[in-house]
């Protein structure tokens, strides 16, 4: 009972903080503030957000190099840097130095040796071309101020045929239609491929056509 209403506070803390946060984002977007990271790294969250549903939905495999945009403090990366083992790595591209830094500790506890971190924007180049089989991201588009430039970005670091997964949750305060981010990826040069329709949500796959330089 008690196990209950611990959870049903975290809950309404959850809500009330995000939607403060999205009074916030309608002067500008920003990505999710370091200091509502606990929030993030709750098992409720885990619940709600569907950790491993939707990474069963991006479909990552063992020995796959997969970049994950705007990890946050890890509610994804780290369990997906588990998937891909032994051979497979998993970077995660960071606007925020306080995230990195928690998220580092994270995977030290986790004891996981095949994660890289690294800190910057991504609509900017950080990877060479065809470094990643997989990049993916979760409720984090709409956090990006030039959404496009960003999945151009995602397009030239995978290799021909690889993946791109989006994630969108609709009570995030960046939540982004999925026609929007149809048009967004195809403009930047994928096929969609299959979308995963859920209560509340959905992952879309796309595709970087296997002929393309």
């Amino acid at each position: 009972m008690r196990i209950g209403r611990t959870l049903l506070a975290m809950l309404a803390v959850g809500v009330a903080a995000g939607a403060a946060w999205r009074v916030v984002q309608k002067l500008r977007a920003q990505p999710c503030p370091t200091a509502l990271a606990w929030w993030l790294e709750s098992p409720l969250v885990d619940r709600l957000a569907g950790t491993a549903v939707t990474l069963d939905h991006i479909g990552l495999q063992p020995g796959q190099r997969v970049l994950e945009i705007g990890p946050g403090p890890g509610r994804l990366l780290i369990p997906a840097a588990r998937r891909v083992l032994p051979d497979g790595s998993v970077t995660g591209l960071e606007l925020q130095a306080g995230m990195i830094e928690r998220l580092r500790r994270r995977i030290e506890q986790a004891g996981l040796t095949n994660v890289t971190l690294v800190q910057g924007d991504a609509t900017e180049s950080h990877f060479p071309p065809r470094s990643f089989d997989v990049v993916y991201l979760c409720t984090v588009l709409g956090e990006i101020h030039d959404r496009l430039a960003a999945l151009k970005q995602a397009h030239d670091v995978l290799v021909p045929g690889g993946r791109l997964s989006i994630t969108e949750i609709r009570f995030d305060p960046h939540f982004q239609p999925l026609e929007t981010v149809r048009a967004l990826a195809e403009a930047a040069g994928f096929r969609l491929e299959q979308v995963y329709p859920g209560l509340g949500r959905y992952t879309a796959n796309f595709r970087r056509e296997e002929g393309e330089a």
